[in-house]
């Protein structure tokens, strides 16, 4: 039998559960990996499959769903951490970043997207504005903590019981409270603010994040590093293929940013735009490029006794200039695109519609239809308004992309007989 050596990276307080779990003797997996099952087995993670990354779904079966790009993610980051953990002499056999735990952040980081593209998320927040507003990331750590494994009863059967180290690896704001400023557009949710003490009850870091610094453990950075990855090099591709992504626009595009990449990518990439080379290798290889550009560093002076905090990455700086470069030419030519922005636009009068049905229903300022009902605890004369609200938020941003289009289907239908 072979035995494994512990791993000291991690302290029992990173291990620590946000609730009891039920040990029936003989687990295999460590903390981390259960964290990284539950989301994997978990209805919001399946939800995903249904719920559009860029393109919105069904217009074409080869695009990225969020599914398939939070199992991108995934792959990314396990890939980032295996990386560091064979080639940084500050880690070894018993001392190493636990690939389990960064999979799992990857795989949880956008559980609480709302379905039919991003701009879903800044409509809910605006019309939950006075409820505390709606925000993508303080929904993914809602749903790990409260409504994942539970119901909205308020029991301990809510939640997850992930590990603070799990946790916090979704926390990439620790801001509280909603900040009506583009530089402060993310942020938890009030009653969020015990998660978040419970996470480190570091006053000094709660200040700094309150700040508006981003203060994050290095399981987070690298989940964050993945994601940007992943997206720049998943639709860089979807958008060359729908023909959004050509010589002639790239060209005005650099005309217009005056942007440049070194020679020898600007020519590879050159010849992936004349179809002389294969863009999903191009993918491949940027992937592979940007993972070799990977170093560990030390912090200085963490105040946290965690070496989840004692240790940062860095992306040396011409790979970050190649990534940077990468994400402002797909804002430009494919976000920004008709392509993209006319069915979002769509989206979100959907989304809109739906959630306006359910406010009215909430606060009592209409009847629920018949096959429209609100979800279990949104009509709970127990709860404050505020409460159920959020409940009913809940539904409409957990909506799949076609189960919005039938409600709504059967809404205005309805509204029309």
């Amino acid at each position: 039998m072979t035995i494994i050596p512990e791993n000291r990276f991690y302290n029992d307080w990173d291990q620590e559960t946000l609730g009891q779990r039920h040990d029936t003797g003989g687990e295999y997996r460590n903390a981390f990996e259960i964290d990284r099952d539950r989301i994997i087995h978990s209805t919001a993670f399946r939800r995903l499959q249904g719920k559009t990354q860029v393109y919105v779904t069904g217009r074409s079966d080869q695009y990225r769903t969020r599914l398939t790009h939070s199992i991108e993610v995934a792959q990314i980051g396990r890939s980032l951490v295996n990386f560091l953990n064979r080639t940084s002499t500050e880690l070894g056999s018993d001392f190493y970043l636990d690939p389990a735990l960064v999979e799992a952040a990857c795989l949880a980081h956008d559980l609480g997207n709302p379905p039919i593209g991003h701009r879903g998320e800044a409509m809910l927040n605006e019309l939950m504005d006075p409820w505390d507003g709606f925000e993508g990331n303080a929904q993914s750590l809602r749903i790990l903590t409260h409504t994942l494994r539970g119901d909205h009863r308020g029991t301990e059967a809510g939640g997850m019981h992930a590990t603070r180290a799990c946790l916090d690896a979704v926390l990439k704001y620790k801001i509280v409270g909603k900040r009506n400023t583009p530089k402060q557009a993310k942020f938890l949710y009030p009653d969020q603010r015990e998660v978040l003490d419970w996470v480190h009850e570091d006053t000094d870091l709660t200040s700094r994040s309150q700040a508006g610094e981003r203060v994050r453990s290095i399981e987070c950075n690298i989940m964050d590093l993945a994601d940007d990855i992943a997206y720049t090099t998943s639709d860089l591709y979807d958008g060359f293929k729908q023909g959004l992504v050509t010589t002639p626009i790239v060209d005005a595009f650099l005309d217009r940013t005056g942007l440049e990449l070194s020679p020898a990518l600007d020519a590879e990439f050159r010849d992936i735009l004349a179809g002389k080379h294969s863009m999903a290798r191009f993918g491949a290889f940027l992937i592979g490029r940007w993972i070799h550009a990977l170093t560990l560093i030390r912090r200085e002076n963490s105040s946290l006794e965690s070496n989840r905090y004692a240790f940062d990455i860095h992306l040396a700086d011409e790979a970050q200039h190649e990534l940077d470069h990468f994400q402002r030419l797909n804002y430009d030519l494919i976000y920004s695109s008709d392509y993209v922005r006319d069915p979002e636009a769509e989206g979100v009068r959907i989304l809109e519609t739906l959630f306006r049905y359910y406010r009215d229903v909430v606060l009592g300022e209409r009847a629920p239809r018949e096959g429209l009902s609100l979800p279990m605890g949104a009509d709970d004369p127990e709860r404050s308004t505020a409460e159920r609200m959020r409940i009913a938020c809940d539904w409409v941003s957990g909506m799949t992309d076609n189960y919005a289009l039938r409600m709504h289907k059967r809404l205005t239908t309805i509204a029309s007989e």
